[in-house]
């Protein structure tokens, strides 16, 4: 299978926020000259003297065979079936497969404003562009319907096509995120101490105790829980908390002291200041402010 588009971009395209430039699929035999098959010419590379994108990201994603990836911030590195390497723009880099094996690969590559915010928030580390997620179906379909609708070019085909390149890179991270705790126990051990959190926001908990529901011991647990969901556990705990204070603020006529009463806030006074930090409003502002915008 050989699907290989490049497309141009008009200024809604980028106004939108992702304007995507290529999207491909091919299988490279083994043996053959690499880049394999015609191209773009504002694309080609030779693998003597690499390339640089100009304020692009691609996408290289490896679904069978093997090779070799190199750039300013990545040493030569062998690459293979279910590696992703991430182009990124302004960066010298250089790849091929093995002449004995060849490889199947899919690409997407896309500019515009996401490029630069998931730069920016360092969503991946330039010295560290390769990311194994394994052979994923979701990857692989999404990258062969974008082919489809690149292929078709009907209108507003450039927005459909962020739709996937949202689909692609959001896996991509969520994969490598999701990596160290595949089949490990301490993931259980993780969504235990959810769990345990959810059922009791109308209590005070110690998080020492928490971790010792979740078969854990604290300095441990704290560490995990935070790689784990991106927050400490007192303040998971206490998002729950206000997340909740909201839709009883909205679906009960109860005061805010009678909600810091039930979610367990020691005083009605902590419960309306720590609420205004998270929400800039007092509880009742809040209240009144989305009951004014729906008329309740």
């Amino acid at each position: 299978m050989r699907m290989v588009k490049y497309l141009l971009s008009h200024q809604s395209d980028y106004s939108w926020g992702i304007s995507t430039s290529t999207v491909g699929l091919q299988e490279v035999p083994p043996g053959v000259r690499y880049p394999y098959g015609e191209h773009s010419m504002s694309y080609m590379f030779s693998t003597e003297r690499g390339r640089v994108l100009l304020n692009e990201i691609h996408i290289l994603y490896l679904l069978k065979g093997r090779g070799w990836f190199v750039s300013d911030h990545c040493p030569k590195t062998q690459i293979q079936a279910g590696d992703v390497v991430i182009l990124f723009p302004n960066e010298w880099h250089n790849y091929a497969p093995d002449k004995d094996s060849g490889w199947e690969e899919a690409w997407i590559g896309f500019s515009g404003d996401f490029v630069q915010r998931i730069i920016k928030e360092n969503f991946f580390d330039i010295s560290y562009p390769i990311v194994n997620v394994g052979i994923r179906i979701t990857l692989y379909d999404a990258i062969k319907n974008a082919c489809k609708i690149a292929q078709d070019e009907r209108p507003a085909y450039q927005q459909q096509l962020a739709g996937y390149i949202f689909l692609v890179v959001s896996s991509i991270y969520a994969y490598s995120k999701q990596a160290p705790f595949i089949d490990s126990p301490d993931s259980e051990c993780i969504n235990t101490a959810q769990k345990f959190m959810r059922e009791h926001t109308s209590k005070n908990l110690r998080m020492e105790d928490v971790a010792k529901h979740a078969g854990m011991g604290y300095s441990k647990f704290r560490k995990l829980f935070r790689d784990y969901t991106g927050f400490s556990p007192q303040q998971y705990f206490l998002n729950l908390k206000l997340e909740e204070s909201k839709d009883l603020l909205l679906n009960t006529s109860l005061s805010s002291k009678e909600i810091a009463y039930r979610l367990g806030f020691d005083t009605a006074t902590y419960f309306n200041r720590i609420f205004r930090q998270h929400y800039k409003q007092t509880p009742i502002e809040f209240r009144n402010s989305v009951h004014k915008e729906y008329n309740v």
